[in-house]
């Protein structure tokens, strides 16, 4: 109860001073040194959050830490105050609830949300065209671009909203590089049945990123919406992909995630090993760990929607 009156005061507290603060931001904006970020996105349960965990850890991305997120009003003032507490140590934290790693220390690598719900909406997650405001683009650019400078590294993000952002975040950062990480679809629809349940979400209500069509997909038996949501979520990225230049794009599936691919990806950005940096243990998805009731009842919900076949293991 304290922790929770002290975490409310304290958010309070940046809310009131966020002004003060950007104004000492936007005296000292530049972008000299900045780099385009870089994305990584997908449908959830892919192997996102570890493969995010992987190279923040063991290369030198600039990346929100749960201590930068508690100032997302202010990042470029927030990556300051992570920098000089932990400097460029690495995290060395693989663990996450769903996503969230609040529990697992200041300097853990976060998805927060709560910088781009600056501008966007919570009861959606795709941003069309008519979304996209000047001004947005313009704040958006100024505080990713400032917090890079700052750094002088490529800032990594991992919210895997941003797969259904393409078109804006196409408007802010045309040279950005996107991480599109799949996953068998079977074993997708597997994990966000259980992660639904373990979290307590009943049947016809949505979990994780919406497509644009996620409410017509509500009414569908829970295994069919959750099949159904990979394969719309996998669609738009598709078709917004195509807004990049093909250079920028790199498609990772999970069973390739390892030392030599997390090596390739820091190449191909562009980045330097971090000192003392680790790579964890991954984990592979096996066909044979299924019964043949559950593989059966897996192959039925995703044979509707046309996936890639090379997605399957």
């Amino acid at each position: 109860m304290i922790k929770k009156v002290i975490h409310r005061v304290m958010n309070m507290n940046r809310k009131v001073i966020s002004p003060i603060i950007r104004v000492w931001e936007n005296g000292h904006f530049n972008t000299q040194g900045a780099k385009a970020p870089v994305f990584i996105i997908g449908a959830p349960r892919t192997g996102s959050t570890i493969l995010y965990q992987a190279l923040t850890n063991a290369y030198e991305f600039a990346y929100i830490d749960n201590l930068a997120c508690s100032w997302h009003r202010n990042l470029r003032f927030g990556m300051m105050k992570s920098w000089k507490a932990f400097g460029n140590r690495p995290h060395n934290n693989f663990k996450a609830e769903h996503g969230d790693t609040k529990r697992f220390g200041g300097h853990a690598p976060s998805e927060c949300g709560e910088f781009w719900y600056r501008w966007l909406p919570k009861d959606r997650h795709f941003v069309d065209y008519d979304d996209i405001s000047d001004e947005m683009v313009r704040d958006i650019r100024r505080e990713v671009l400032g917090a890079s400078s700052y750094l002088r590294r490529p800032l990594l993000f991992k919210n895997l909203n941003a797969g259904q952002r393409l078109r804006l975040i196409h408007r802010c950062f045309p040279n950005a590089k996107i991480i599109v990480v799949r996953r068998d679809p079977r074993f997708v629809v597997r994990s966000i049945v259980r992660a639904r349940h373990k979290v307590g979400i009943p049947p016809n209500q949505w979990w994780s990123i919406m497509p644009p069509n996620f409410a017509e997909l509500m009414s569908l038996p829970e295994g069919q919406m959750c099949a159904a949501q990979i394969y719309y979520i996998e669609k738009q990225i598709d078709e917004d992909l195509r807004l990049f230049n093909p250079k920028n794009v790199k498609h990772i599936h999970y069973q390739e995630f390892n030392n030599r691919i997390i090596n390739d990806i820091a190449n191909w950005v562009g980045v330097e090993e971090r000192a003392d940096g680790s790579v964890p243990l991954f984990s592979y998805d096996d066909v044979e760990s299924l019964n043949i009731n559950e593989l059966n009842n897996l192959n039925d919900l995703v044979k509707n929607y046309e996936l890639k076949k090379e997605l399957f293991v």
